[in-house]
């Protein structure tokens, strides 16, 4: 059974971004939940907040890849295909720390408030 993985992520302002052979993580946006104890056991609940979606990826800095346009990344569509072949769109996407170039490897993240699976 193969391993489910980050395939392909893509952003119009640069197209499909150079992975590295251990891509990075995905999480999707969602709901975290905290225990809210009451006076006894049976009272409690809980509350809830919503959590942005992150993506962490580790590139491979090819010749041609410009690390300027990978920071200007800003309120951008982006697209994550993961191996399954499912799908997930992060609306309006944004670069969250400049990204380094080191030795021709580099690591990014991307965040949105939202996102969706679209396939």
């Amino acid at each position: 059974m193969q391993i489910n993985n980050i395939r392909t992520v893509s952003a119009p302002s640069v197209g499909k971004l150079p992975l590295a052979d251990k891509p990075g993580t995905f999480t999707p946006s969602g709901k975290k939940r905290e225990h809210k104890p009451g006076r006894l056991a049976s009272d409690g609940g809980y509350t809830e907040s919503e959590v942005a979606a992150k993506l962490e990826l580790n590139l491979n800095l090819l010749p041609g890849v410009n690390a300027q346009a990978l920071n200007n990344i800003k309120d951008e569509d982006v697209t994550v295909r993961l191996a399954d072949g499912s799908v997930h769109l992060m609306s309006l996407a944004f670069v969250a720390d400049p990204v380094p170039v080191d030795g021709g490897e580099s690591k990014m993240t991307i965040m949105s408030n939202v996102s969706e699976r679209i396939a």
